[in-house]
């Protein structure tokens, strides 16, 4: 006797793990990270990465993401920005859900806040940068700042960055 097995998605069916809409694999929520730098380096573009949790667990929706105790931003996108490598050290300490964090508040582990491009890293300098985070809710936010600036000669801040980084989030 010879039996033959058949599997089959609809849309009305989507494949564990699977959004149904665009047929794309994720293991949690989705974030899409908008760049807009000017200064020292422009870098201006979209990219992808898995929302954070800060930890070995994976979430479950942008609403879990949005409301954590510990509130990182995306880091390890998933491709290069503007043909950039581009990777980005944000926490919010003693976060309280959606609101506006000042700088005092905005850390990294091992570090201060920063945005790396193409190996060189912009970061918080404690008299000259501002820069604030604002969360909505609903796993998304904005990054202001002026001045981030890689370390020059003597240790001092290097030329400024300024811009923004804005997030938007998709659950699976």
């Amino acid at each position: 006797m010879l039996a033959t097995l058949t599997a089959c998605t609809t849309a009305e069916s989507p494949v564990a793990g699977d959004s149904g809409d665009d047929g794309e694999f994720s293991l949690g929520p989705k974030v899409t990270l908008t760049f807009d730098l000017s200064g020292a380096i422009t870098l201006s573009g979209k990219q992808t990465a898995l929302a954070p949790s800060g930890g070995a667990e994976f979430l479950k929706s942008c609403d879990e993401y949005a409301n954590r105790s510990q509130y990182s931003i995306a880091g390890l996108l998933d491709g290069d920005v503007d043909g950039k490598k581009v990777i980005v050290e944000l926490e919010i300490e003693d976060y309280k859900g959606p609101g506006t964090y000042p700088k005092d508040q905005l850390v990294a582990p091992g570090s201060r806040p920063s945005i790396g491009v193409d190996n060189k890293v912009y970061g918080t300098w404690p008299e000259s940068t501002s820069s604030e985070v604002t969360t909505d809710g609903k796993g998304g936010g904005t990054w202001t700042f002026k001045k981030l600036a890689a370390t020059a000669e003597g240790g001092l801040p290097g030329e400024p960055v300024n811009g923004t980084l804005k997030w938007t989030c998709k659950n699976p």
